[in-house]
């Protein structure tokens, strides 16, 4: 009885493998992120060896380092969470500007989605990436200008800003990925 409700309503298939992988991959993180900040439930091993969040965060900063260099910015990063322009202004990039929320609506839309799974799998990191393209222009923008303006509340609703971009870029996926209908796979 079940697998014919099933059957018959694929979307709701769907609305429930998109709902829990987001939670999934959302309040995951942020689980993670609780086990690899040091504090009561720390675990060195998780922190020093399988720490993804610190990985996703580092490589926007170099990148958005290596962005501000094409521009005569010579860059450094500090504390795993900082980059500074050196004898300039530096931006902490805390755990909500890596941006697990927009990254992880798009990774359960592209798994929960009925399509091929070489398409998938392209989907999923060409997103995945250009999202994080997306952020580390942000973090380098921004840098640039404060340290122009030397003035932090120059852009004081950057962090809304990109999520509004990141999210119209993840509607703007969706509307390509889900486009083709020759490349659905069955529901499963």
């Amino acid at each position: 009885m079940l697998a014919q409700f099933l059957k018959k309503y694929p979307e709701v298939v769907f609305i429930v493998k998109l709902t829990f992988l987001f939670s999934v991959f959302y309040f995951g993180t942020d689980f993670w992120i609780g086990i690899t900040a040091k504090g009561n439930y720390y675990s060195s091993f998780c922190d020093e060896y399988l720490n993804y969040v610190r990985w996703i965060r580092i490589s926007i900063l170099k990148a958005a380092g290596v962005i501000c260099s094409v521009f005569g910015y010579h860059t450094r990063i500090e504390n795993t969470i900082s980059l500074r322009i050196i004898n300039g202004i530096k931006i902490n990039m805390v755990y909500s500007c890596i941006g697990i929320g927009v990254l992880s609506s798009w990774a359960s839309f592209v798994i929960a989605y009925p399509s091929k799974l070489k398409r998938k799998i392209y989907w999923l990191f060409g997103g995945l990436l250009l999202i994080w393209m997306v952020n580390v222009i942000r973090i380098a923008a921004l840098l640039i200008l404060f340290n122009k303006t030397r003035d932090i509340n120059t852009f004081p609703n950057h962090h809304t800003a990109f999520n509004i971009i990141a999210y119209i870029i993840v509607l703007l996926l969706i509307y390509f990925y889900t486009k083709d209908k020759k490349q659905l796979a069955p529901i499963t």
